[in-house]
């Protein structure tokens, strides 16, 4: 055999050795485990739990939603990417050192996540749109982002966007809506009181149906807007659910004059006469955010 031949066969070998070597020092043999619980509450959380081998192998498994727990055997040493996700919680990762080692070993790790809780608030933008207006402000077009991001990162996640207009105009148009219902009225009571013997009456007026609420369409635009502007999000159609949310209806009420006596010359007391009726003073206006985005339905980690 020449010595040419014999070196390469000796590279290789010690190539192999080398190899093996490393293999060798990339292994583990343990169980990674610990518990998930809430940050806030401390309360145990089942959620889906992805774990990131140094290889690029991914593995699933659970935590237990009854107390919290999780257990995997890991064969691989290195830096494991750990992601916790799912319908009840925010994605939180993060990254486990996994050493080599010869002999079992045990690593404990524990996690605190964030959970959802329908109905909690994610955000809440004032000026979301132009005074009377579909035209989306700076302020909501940096919290529409902050939202593609949150449901981009949280694939499970189902949010409801609460939408309102800028002021109440249903009550100014139900108020004058009754004045002209009350007006008729008065005027078929007059007529009927003066009327002949034999005479036919005439009809008494109907009430009429409350009129449409003028913002319902307003709100509507924006929510086409919105809906615009959150086209890209992966089945935003399903988990963004979009609500009109009226403003209160205000009426102002009118103040009865209050009699009271009045002195008289001489100490005696004349007939009590009313005091002219204060000014009525319209309601302190409501004002509302035009944007509220709250958590929507969160479904059980089995759904």
């Amino acid at each position: 055999m020449s010595t040419i031949r014999f070196g390469t066969i000796l590279s290789a070998f010690a190539a192999l050795v080398a190899a093996a070597t490393i293999a060798t020092a990339q292994q583990a043999n343990l169980n990674l485990e610990g518990f998930v619980r809430d940050a806030a509450t401390g309360a145990p959380v089942g959620a889906k739990i992805y774990i990131f081998t140094p290889s690029g192998k991914r593995i699933s498994i659970n935590s237990n939603s009854k107390d919290g727990s999780y257990l995997q055997t890991l064969a691989e040493s290195g830096p494991h990417k750990i992601a916790i996700a799912g319908y009840n919680v925010y994605r939180k990762e993060e990254v486990v050192n996994v050493p080599a080692s010869e002999k079992f070993k045990i690593i404990k790790q524990d996690f605190e996540v964030k959970t959802l809780v329908q109905g909690s608030e994610v955000s809440t933008t004032a000026m979301a749109f132009e005074k009377n207006m579909a035209n989306i402000t700076d302020q909501c077009n940096r919290a529409l982002a902050d939202i593609s991001a949150l449901l981009k990162t949280n694939q499970a996640m189902n949010i409801v966007m609460y939408v309102a207009a800028d002021e109440d105009r249903l009550g100014a148009a139900k108020a004058a809506n009754d004045a002209a219902y009350k007006k008729a009225y008065d005027a078929w009571l007059k007529a009927s009181k003066k009327l002949k013997k034999g005479a036919t009456p005439p009809a008494e007026p109907v009430k009429p149906a409350d009129p449409e609420d003028p913002n319902k369409a307003l709100v509507q635009e924006r929510i086409d807007t919105l809906k615009a502007r959150l086209r890209p999000v992966k089945n935003g159609d399903v988990r963004i659910k979009y609500v009109y949310e009226p403003f209160p209806i205000q009426q102002v009420q009118a103040v009865a004059p209050v009699a009271t006596e009045q002195p008289a010359k001489g100490g005696k007391k004349k007939a009590a006469a009313p005091k002219p009726a204060p000014v009525a003073k319209a309601p302190k206006a409501i004002t509302m955010p035009q944007l509220v985005v709250r958590v929507g339905v969160v479904k059980d980690l089995m759904d």
